[in-house]
């Protein structure tokens, strides 16, 4: 995997690479020289020292490693074309611990610094069942659809109309433990104590793979509901007797990013004894948690229509790290105002990325 990317991107760097020198622009044009600065995050707190970023500006180009602490600083010509390209390696060759990035700058965003969240080439599991488990990190895989009309197991989000910035899908931090709450209103389905403690069973065992406290039981009428009438910040489980053949259906409903509820719909009979499906509840409060189906890897949430030869019955360790690096990254992006990630990552892979998610800064449009 490292190999492939680094062939790839000396490739690429070659050709990039292929213009002038802008210092000696720089320096023939005393007083009109500019910079363009910012700093690389690491997500999972690897070592920066060795990451290069490298600038393209039409036939001129620049390069600077990072410091100890992720920064860089290059020069341009203020005189500047309509857009920057701006690389960053994953490290040095047999070594990289990230993977690449890449970024086209429109000229108004070079005043700003650019903060730019580094992916990880592998991702050791925190905590949980499978804690200090490695688990190679390809974004092609965690993007990766089962049909064209799905989502990937990372729910790629557009944060405006051809921004080209990549969002995920995800709860507020300081929301954990997720309220979860049975709706014995909406049908006047009941809930018995068999149902309850097969739900709590399965939700035990998935708090206790991912190694965290994320759900916590709550009454419904503490759920009080929001202005637009929704609930508040609750993750609503009802049972739905018209599902006929479907185990269950999770939902994350969210306006942007951000998560605002959760709906779980359950078919009773797949709770119920010997018919108990296994994974059930695990693949759907994944859903609720803003994942996925995938078919690209053993998941709890594989498509089980279109690869249910992958369909396990808890998460997997390919489940936990992906869903770690998630809240990694969108923490990173968050707290340590990071400003690019997965699109950087993802313009810079083999393939051209999806439409959707094709880097171009907001300043450049």
């Amino acid at each position: 995997m490292t190999a492939r990317i680094w062939i790839a991107l000396s490739l690429s760097l070659t050709a990039f690479l292929a213009g002038g020198s802008l210092p000696a622009l720089a320096t023939a044009q005393a007083g009109l020289a500019a910079v363009v600065s910012g700093r690389v995050i690491p997500a999972g707190g690897d070592d920066v020292r060795g990451v290069r970023v490298f600038a393209r500006q039409g036939a001129l180009s620049d390069s600077a490693e990072v410091d100890s602490a992720g920064r860089f600083s290059l020069v341009l010509p203020s005189v500047a074309t309509d857009s920057l390209e701006l690389w960053v390696d994953g490290g040095a060759p047999g070594t990289a611990a990230f993977h690449p990035a890449r970024l086209r700058l429109g000229r108004a965003e070079l005043a700003r610094e650019q903060e730019i969240v580094l992916v990880p080439l592998r991702w050791t599991i925190q905590a949980g069942r499978y804690a200090t488990h490695q688990v190679d990190v390809r974004l092609a895989r965690a993007f990766s659809r089962p049909c064209a009309s799905c989502t990937g197991f990372f729910r790629g989000l557009a944060a405006r109309a051809d921004s080209g910035r990549t969002g995920l899908q995800g709860w507020p931090a300081d929301r954990f433990p997720l309220r979860v709450a049975f709706d014995r209103e909406w049908n006047g389905e009941k809930v018995s104590p068999g149902d309850s403690a097969a739900f709590w069973r399965e939700t035990d065992e998935l708090e206790e793979t991912l190694g965290a406290d994320v759900f916590r039981p709550a009454n419904l009428p503490d759920a009080a509901p929001r202005e637009d009438g929704g609930p508040n910040d609750v993750i609503l489980v009802w049972f739905d007797p018209d599902m006929g053949g479907i185990g269950g259906i999770g939902t994350a409903v969210s306006e942007g990013e951000d998560i605002g509820y959760g709906d779980l719909r359950l078919n009773r009979a797949a709770l119920r004894g010997d018919v108990t499906t296994p994974g059930l509840v695990s693949h759907e409060l994944l859903h609720t948690l803003g994942f996925g189906h995938t078919c690209a890897w053993r998941s709890v949430v594989a498509d089980v229509r279109r690869c249910p030869y992958l369909r396990a019955s808890s998460a997997t360790e390919d489940d936990v790290a992906y869903v770690e690096l998630a809240a990694e990254i969108r923490s990173l992006l968050r707290e340590r105002h990071g400003r690019w990630a997965l699109e950087a990552a993802l313009a810079a892979m083999d393939a051209p990325p999806a439409p959707a998610v094709a880097v171009r800064s907001e300043a450049g449009r």
